[in-house]
């Protein structure tokens, strides 16, 4: 369905709503236009294009908010939309105030952010990209035995919200991205994987030779890693390490599991925290970011704003529902999980300090580089903020980058982790995080503990 069609069926769905007795109601609109190809073998083994929509509903009735979703837009769903999401409101017991929102100084919302570049994206495009760069994968090392996994995709789409209050509000995105991972097979027989990605907005800023110089890092720098003795080790986190790391515990910075009872930072905004060098922002609009995200699902307009300053919990991300809990406006975090609206964050930026990644090696002197987590799933409770995580990296040899090691587990506690931080790096990455992404350099923690087997 195309967007001045879903919003006529919306504007006619959210008129039902009142008249079918809800005191104030909201319909939202997601669509998306998808392409994706995989290589395999010197071949396009799989072809996608794909068009999805859907539409969820929710309404207020006697202070419960009732919720309905659908991907069927006709005539025949508003009766369905409207009757679910009120037996929804007769079975809810929720004690907090819900909330449909309107700015009367911001109610028509509107940004666009897709690009010419867009129109690139073909299959010949794609096809040929794809090809060519197993092709020069495997060119890497005779070692390589295998481009397991390589695709390219790209998507758009909009997003609209209307309300009973006024609210009207779009906005609209798009990318691409490229994954690739392959095994090789090291002198003693041992496989060893690896694997790199890269995202952006436009085919033609994708530069090959620094994808396969990252990639052929990541993977052949592998080879002949053994484990270490176990001991407490200055560590340094790689910039995607560290990412991942700090992404398994950012739930506790939302207001919701804080007040919940699910996060150790309830009531804690204004104390120390973290170390003093390091400093974690939220800026919606950053201008590096591929995706820029101005105003929130509930209408709201977003603020750039420290969550951590120089160790300092600085503030929660707040929605409507946990603003008004906590007594204070809506940080602009609230975003739909489904039809269901919670707290998610933005574009986030840890700030760089002065350290290039070789000078944090120097800095640690001797040590452990992590590059790559895993288990962190299983190996992270998240309330605790206590881990053991398996992984793998390089050993700091008289601040330089050492011999490879794996079979190691990392083991500790999150808020002991970020308060350890002694310098943070300049070697900025982004990675897809939340609604936007996550900007981060390496960092380097004074000590964690390390268990391995030296034999």
């Amino acid at each position: 369905m195309d967007i001045k069609t879903a919003e006529k069926f919306m504007e006619k769905l959210v008129k039902a709503g009142k008249e079918f007795g809800f005191e104030e109601c909201e319909a939202a609109f997601a669509s998306e236009n998808s392409m994706s190809i995989d290589i395999l073998n010197g071949e396009v083994s799989s072809y996608e294009n794909s068009a999805t929509s859907s539409l969820s509903f929710r309404g207020l009735k006697n202070g419960q908010m009732g919720y309905c979703s659908s991907n069927i837009l006709e005539e025949s769903s508003i009766d369905f939309l409207l009757r679910s999401a009120m037996e929804n409101c007769e079975v809810l017991n929720d004690e907090d105030p819900q909330f449909i929102y309107c700015d009367e100084n911001n109610k028509n919302l509107y940004f666009s952010q897709v690009t010419d570049a867009y129109s690139k994206n073909t299959y010949k495009s794609f096809s040929e990209l794809g090809l060519n760069l197993e092709k020069a994968i495997l060119a890497l090392d005779s070692r390589i035995d295998a481009v397991d996994f390589l695709t390219v995709a790209c998507s758009t789409g909009p997003y609209l919200i209307i309300n009973s209050k006024g609210l009207h509000s779009y906005r609209d995105s798009d990318g691409i991205s490229i994954v690739a991972s392959a095994r090789a097979t090291d002198e003693d027989g041992s496989v060893k994987s690896g694997d790199h990605y890269w995202i952006g907005k436009d085919i033609d800023n994708f530069d090959i030779d620094a994808f396969l110089a990252k990639f052929g890092e990541k993977l052949l720098g592998k080879m002949g890693a053994k484990s270490c003795k176990s001991d407490n080790y200055s560590v340094v986190f790689k910039a995607e390490a560290f990412q991942q790391f700090f992404m398994a515990f950012f739930s506790n910075f939302m207001a919701t599991p804080m007040q919940r009872g699910l996060s150790l930072l309830a009531d804690r905004e204004g104390e120390t925290i973290a170390s003093s060098v390091f400093t974690l922002k939220e800026e919606p609009m950053y201008e590096k970011a591929l995706t820029k995200i101005p105003f929130d699902d509930e209408g709201v307009l977003t603020t750039a704003k420290a969550i951590i300053d120089k160790g300092v919990f600085a503030t929660a991300l707040y929605n409507l529902k946990s603003a008004n809990k906590a007594g204070r406006p809506s940080s602009g975090n609230g975003f739909r999980g489904g039809s269901n609206v919670g707290e998610l964050p933005t574009n986030l930026i840890v700030e760089p300090g002065d350290y290039t990644f070789e000078g944090l090696l120097e800095e640690a002197g001797n040590g452990i580089i992590l590059s790559d987590l895993s288990g962190l799933h299983a190996g992270v409770n998240a309330i605790s903020g206590d881990f053991s995580l398996l992984c793998e990296g390089y050993l700091i040899e008289n601040g330089k980058k050492g011999r490879p090691v794996e079979q190691i587990t990392v083991a500790g506690n999150f808020y002991d982790v970020i308060k350890s931080i002694k310098s943070v790096g300049n070697d900025i990455i982004n990675v897809p995080s939340g609604e936007g992404e996550f900007f981060t350099p390496s960092v380097l923690v004074s000590s964690l503990a390390i268990s391995g087997d030296e034999e």
